[in-house]
């Protein structure tokens, strides 16, 4: 938490106190804290999307000791904010309220729409955090968001996940999901059971294994740490200002022990869809590989289809709440699967369609016709949809079967192109040019001459990374600020899977999660929050260029200097190394200033 955001939202700095550089844990807290809270609860407010791991025995480096939990929001946003408790003595099982916030003009923003989750700190193989490659050990690392940090035991002793199984007779069991993939290497024969009952693997989305539906609370240890993560929905109608109101801490017997703070600073305007940099009126489009569909889901979850069927609906309502409304899932050409993903907040506008046929001339018409009929019946257009061949082809491939694209756009569709040699041999084919470049500065030459070709495409990246590292500074870069000062104008990675619980894969990659499957749809993660701010910060600066163009050719010379240094603050930033948050208030002044010039 910087100066600049508790600034933002009105909060004071006064009573903060200078920080200890070095001792343990308790002697840093000791020195932020001189006189201990008699709750025996050290709280700190943290960076809901920061680079920093917090762990249960590490010190919250970049806190603000005694600080409120404090968001700054656009109407009609998410934001989150987050806060670190640290336990000096054992205080078991507490239970958190959270209550309404309200201006001094008296609205409110109700309890219904804040949501608050625990941290939760389990093991991941050793490259987790960092990267998407497989490593060997495990390590502790902060990654799920859950109402009840007990669905998911973690033994710290024997560096071992296990997941708790609740029956419909309410027996609980606790399936070990960090088991090596190699049987040699099980502990013990009942060990070995546990996780290979049948030959099968964790059915992750059985009804038996799913988060409650409301916070239940969180354990605080002596001389440990916890994150929180709370986040703020703010409605399209709720009025500017200052929203102030607290999380209250409650022991056993319902008695008040504690609270934490929240100030929520409320904007006076909502914000646009993201659109592209070099073009205020183009899309910002993100779609994904996804491992997601019925088929899936009722493979993982035992073979209930009807229960696939309502689970399928909250992950694209989850999907809608984090800014990825392009549908990729594999139902998404079904007449259902059109109905349930605009019911959850999809768009359609534009949509992956699947394959391509490479023939004869006559049977890939043929085949473009059927296509397009069926794409006119179950999603009511076929124009805009994406169809593509093949995956990283080389250059003689790509040669082949360019009268096949000829073919398929010349019925409307549009046509995905990802081989290396997509620009050289095959730039004036691509509505997607999508190769594995990285999404930062070192791709801004290449995305300026694909832009310069006019036209609707889109330059898109994957693979550097693909999904799996759980930092949520690095997705909200590699999904927000980073692709979309260098130029590009879509996400399209590699993958969105469901089905990734123990960390320990048997390959080069770990498993690629933004979410993880459960009973009731989904569970998010730290780096999916990273991926919503990414976003987020796209739709602030597209709102800044949508406000500062006009002005900048104006005839109003005060209006003019401010939205040329406005644009010049976009020009500017360190796309890869800019602090995200810093950007964000920035982006933040500069929109209130040019609202308040547009209205003179």
């Amino acid at each position: 938490m910087t100066k600049a955001m508790l600034l933002a939202t009105g909060v004071a700095m006064a009573g903060l106190t200078a920080r200890c550089e070095t001792g343990s844990l308790a002697e840093r807290v000791k020195a932020d804290f001189p006189e201990m809270p008699a709750s025996g609860i050290c709280r700190y407010a943290v960076p809901a999307t920061g680079e920093r791991q917090y762990l249960p025995d590490s010190y919250p480096e970049d806190g603000m000791a005694g600080a409120p939990c404090s968001i700054v929001a656009a109407r009609d946003e998410y934001e989150p904010g987050s806060f670190v408790l640290y336990a000096t003595k054992d205080l078991g099982k507490l239970s958190f309220a959270v209550g309404d916030l309200k201006s001094e003009k008296g609205d409110v923003i109700p309890k219904q729409e804040l949501d608050l989750k625990v941290v939760k700190v389990w093991y991941q193989n050793g490259n987790g955090w960092y990267s998407y490659f497989q490593d060997v050990g495990k390590r502790l690392c902060p990654e799920l968001l859950l109402n009840d940090e007990d669905l998911i035991r973690v033994d710290e002793k024997t560096e071992d996940n296990y997941a708790r199984l609740t029956e419909k007779d309410g027996k609980v069991s606790w399936f070990w999901i960090t088991a090596p993939r190699c049987a040699a290497k099980v502990r013990t024969p009942e060990v070995y059971q546990s996780y290979h009952r049948s030959n099968e693997s964790f059915l992750c989305m059985k009804e038996n294994f799913q988060d409650a539906a409301e916070f239940k609370g969180a354990t605080l240890e002596g001389g440990r740490c916890k994150q929180f993560f709370l986040t703020v929905h703010v409605a399209k109608d709720a009025k500017p200002g200052l929203y102030k109101g607290e999380v209250v801490i409650q022991g056993a017997g319902g008695q008040r022990i504690d609270s934490i703070p929240v100030v929520l600073r409320v904007l006076d305007f909502t914000l646009p869809k993201p659109k592209c940099y070099f073009d205020v009126e183009k899309d910002y489009v993100t779609w994904f590989c996804e491992y997601v569909g019925l088929d899936i889901i009722t493979t993982m979850n035992g073979g209930d289809r009807e229960l696939a069927k309502r689970q399928l609906p909250a992950i694209l309502a989850n999907y809608a709440r984090h800014g990825h409304v392009t549908p990729c899932f594999r139902d998404a050409r079904t007449a259902w699967g059109r109905k349930v993903a605009l019911e959850a907040g999809l768009d359609f506008t534009y949509a992956a369609g699947g394959g391509t046929k490479h023939a004869n001339p006559a049977e890939m018409r043929l085949h473009a016709e059927l296509l397009a009929r069926q794409f006119d019946r179950e999603i009511g257009h076929h124009k805009g949809v994406i169809l593509s061949w093949g995956d990283e082809y080389g250059l003689a491939t790509l040669r082949t079967i360019r009268e096949m694209i000829e073919t398929y756009h010349e019925k409307g569709f549009l046509f995905a192109i990802n081989s290396r040699y997509g620009y050289d041999a095959g730039a004036n084919v691509a509505d997607i040019y999508w190769p594995p470049v990285t999404p930062d500065g070192k791709s801004a030459a290449q995305t300026a001459k694909f832009n310069d070709l006019g036209g609707a495409g889109w330059f898109g990246w994957y693979a550097n990374h693909h999904v799996g590292p759980e930092n949520p500074a690095f997705n909200r870069r590699q999904y927000g600020f980073g692709p979309y000062r260098a130029g590009l104008s879509c996400n399209f990675n590699y993958a969105h899977h469901l089905d990734g619980w123990n960390d320990i894969a048997p390959s080069l990659y770990k498993p690629m999660m933004l979410v993880y499957g459960t009973g009731s749809g989904c569970i998010d993660t730290l780096a999916w929050e990273g991926f919503r701010e990414g976003l987020d910060d796209i739709r602030y600066a597209t709102k800044l260029k949508q406000l500062a163009l006009p002005l900048s050719h104006g005839e109003n010379v005060k209006a003019r200097y401010a939205a040329k240094l406005a644009l010049k603050l976009l020009a500017d930033a360190d796309r890869d190394d800019m602090d995200l948050a810093t950007l964000r208030l920035e982006m933040i002044e500069w929109i209130q200033r040019l609202l308040a010039l547009n209205a003179k």
